[in-house]
């Protein structure tokens, strides 16, 4: 592995693209490969031996694409790291939104939306048990949210409901156990997306973003492993994605992501790809 090769980021679509950026912003000289497989999108209503097929064959794109890492900006993924191959290091944004979690809170309760497969496979939870007893969650899954931010915001109404359909039940559930839900965990990258409107529904939960926690976990393995980009300039960002060309320049220019070229590409078929420059 080159010291100078790529980061890679795995997600089913644009919701990888919050971690992408929080790591552009703190990691700026380092290079990035995202794979966005939005023709699959989304990942949390499919089985998990499926999932597990797609992730390594992403993962093995990415390293014949010379990949120093891999991160799994997706929670559905990262929920089943244990089941996955790799030869690179792999990184789980549910580790990195658990070690969010115990920054916000020691003891009680922590709301979490996901999709529903992060929730059927316990991820958090399993990982949250590492690291305490004394910390649990009130996870709700959501079967439509993830699908409604990557096609796009243009229903604020239809947004709004899918909002309230993933986070009241949870709301709901710490009443009837004498509890004020004060933080909600965005189990799902696609969440932070929509961070605004889930504020302005709900102004008394404090939202917790696992992407702050990916950027430290990376920082650690770098500065551990003296693997940073060894040039000194801004390093380059290449994105591909399976399908939804136009929702990911849109989505490119409305999180001012860092991006050198844009590819359409297929899994096992990268010579079919075609690029655009930004």
């Amino acid at each position: 592995m080159d010291n100078n090769g790529p980061i890679g980021v795995v997600d089913s679509g644009i919701g990888g693209f919050t971690v992408l950026k929080a790591l552009q912003d703190r990691l700026p000289n380092e290079n990035y490969l995202y794979f966005g497989d939005s023709m699959r999108m989304p990942y949390g209503e499919r089985e998990n031996d499926e999932l597990i097929m797609l992730a390594n064959t992403i993962i093995s794109e990415l390293e014949n694409r010379g990949v120093k890492a891999v991160v799994l900006a997706c929670n559905t993924l990262s929920s089943l790291i244990v089941e996955l191959s790799a030869r690179v290091p792999l990184f789980s944004v549910i580790e990195a939104g658990v070690q969010e979690t115990l920054n916000w809170r020691d003891r009680g309760l922590v709301g979490l939306i996901a999709t529903t497969a992060t929730v059927k496979n316990r991820g958090y939870e399993k990982e949250l048990e590492l690291w305490t007893r004394d910390v649990e969650y009130i996870a709700q899954g959501t079967h439509t949210l993830a699908k409604v931010i990557n096609d796009g915001q243009g229903d604020l109404k239809i947004l709004k409901n899918n909002i309230r359909e993933a986070v009241e039940p949870i709301l709901l559930k710490g009443i009837k156990q004498g509890i004020v839900i004060e933080e909600l965990l965005l189990g799902c990258t696609h969440f932070p997306i929509v961070a605004v409107t889930i504020r302005q529904m709900y102004p008394e939960l404090e939202l917790i973003n696992p992407a702050n926690g990916l950027v430290r976990q990376l920082t650690k393995h770098l500065t551990e492993f003296n693997y940073f980009n060894s040039r000194d300039d801004i390093g380059s960002t290449q994105i591909l994605t399976t399908a939804d060309y136009d929702i990911f320049v849109r989505m490119i220019k409305e999180l001012e992501i860092d991006c050198d070229s844009l590819e359409m590409t297929e899994l096992h078929l990268p010579s079919t790809s075609t690029s655009v420059s930004f």
